[in-house]
């Protein structure tokens, strides 16, 4: 195995044995270059982190992650695979952990297509610690004028286009080009009478037709933007049916995208399929503009606050409405003064999955 840079640079690394044999060899391997990164840490500004994978990877296979107390092995738990750019929830959710083991990031990777990546940590910077938001404006490409609005926020706050919006694929397109992570708005059956648009997914509808209908939505928007993930657009029926959401998150696992549930019923299946099929996934913790009028939307931003100090993350998603917007590009203004700090939907995956690594560990 040829070693790429100086020790203790970025390293990549595919492993390939017998599967009978890969977790010893992956863990005398680890032990092996920890020692090495370790030496050479005294020499290198960054902590490396380097992982094993090998084609057609199972259950029971091994990573290895280096961090400040050496190798740590990590066995996916039976039934779970690693997904190409997933966040570490995508492992950390689903792994048994030996009470020795105190990794500090798994890379991931796709397997079968491509070595896992091996991920740096900048040691003498410590990760940002405030409080995180992550702000998703849905309901985008139907208003023109107030969807365009919308791309002035900052990067960090994610845009979820609705795919039958007449102005969809050019703002997806822009907001892209400018940095914004991209959501697909699914359209889904509510509850009541209720018109979610054209092509919605129905309870009513085949297996067949509900995968039919996501796939075209998909490629139309991925056709001029990269997708980060989706989200509900109401769905207050759909989204509490297992056979529709189980159709969902298995076209979003074939692509690598997230799952936002916006929660328009407390009877959601959303979340127990996207654990079954390996989605990142998260849930919105506070709508902002669902009621009317300034005072309203003043107060569901400071209840988004408090939940923010209160569990170091919180999800909130508005709508393009001329009230909101004003306010928004007020508000995010404000949130370093705070000691609060905007993320995007995936960096709050990332957050949450972190959150739910430390309390496995302890």
């Amino acid at each position: 195995m040829a070693q790429h840079g100086s020790i203790g640079s970025r390293i990549r690394r595919t492993f390939s044995v017998p599967a009978h044999m890969r977790a010893p060899a992956a863990f005398v391997g680890g032990m092996v270059l920890g020692m090495a990164l370790l030496t050479g840490a005294f020499f290198a500004p960054q902590l490396d982190l380097a992982s094993w994978t090998g084609p057609g990877d199972r259950p029971g296979d091994h990573v290895i992650a280096i961090g400040s107390q050496g190798p740590a092995p990590i066995e996916i738990a039976d039934g779970k695979r690693a997904l190409k750019d997933a966040p570490p929830r995508m492992i950390f959710s689903q792994i048994i952990l030996p009470a020795e083991a105190a990794p500090l990031v798994l890379a991931t990777g796709k397997t079968d297509l491509m070595p896992l990546t091996t991920v740096s940590v900048n040691a003498a910077n410590p990760r940002d610690t405030r409080p995180a938001i992550a702000l998703m404006i849905d309901d985008l490409g139907i208003v023109p004028d107030r969807s365009a609005h919308a791309l002035r926020l900052p990067v960090e706050v994610t845009l979820s286009f609705l795919p039958y919006g007449p102005v969809s694929r050019p703002l997806a397109q822009a907001a892209a080009a400018k940095g914004h992570e991209i959501f697909l708005h699914v359209p889904m059956e509510p509850r009541g009478r209720a018109n979610p648009g054209p092509n919605a997914l129905m309870t009513q509808d085949s297996d067949r037709q509900l995968r039919a209908k996501l796939d075209r939505q998909i490629a139309d928007l991925g056709a001029v933007a990269p997708l980060a993930g989706i989200n509900n657009h109401m769905g207050s029926r759909a989204t509490a049916d297992r056979r529709v959401m189980d159709e969902v998150m298995r076209g979003a696992a074939e692509r690598g995208l997230v799952f936002v549930d916006s929660v328009t019923t407390r009877n959601s299946k959303a979340r127990a399929a996207a654990a079954t099929y390996d989605v990142p996934f998260i849930a919105r913790d506070v709508f902002l503009d669902h009621g009317e009028g300034q005072d309203f939307l003043l107060a569901q931003l400071d209840e988004l606050e408090r939940q923010a100090r209160t569990r170091g993350i919180a999800v909130a998603i508005a709508h393009p409405h001329s009230t909101s917007l004003e306010i928004l590009d007020v508000w995010v203004k404000g949130l370093e003064a705070k000691g609060l700090r905007l993320v995007t939907i995936r960096d709050a995956i990332e957050i949450e999955s972190r959150r739910s690594q430390l309390a496995m560990a302890q």
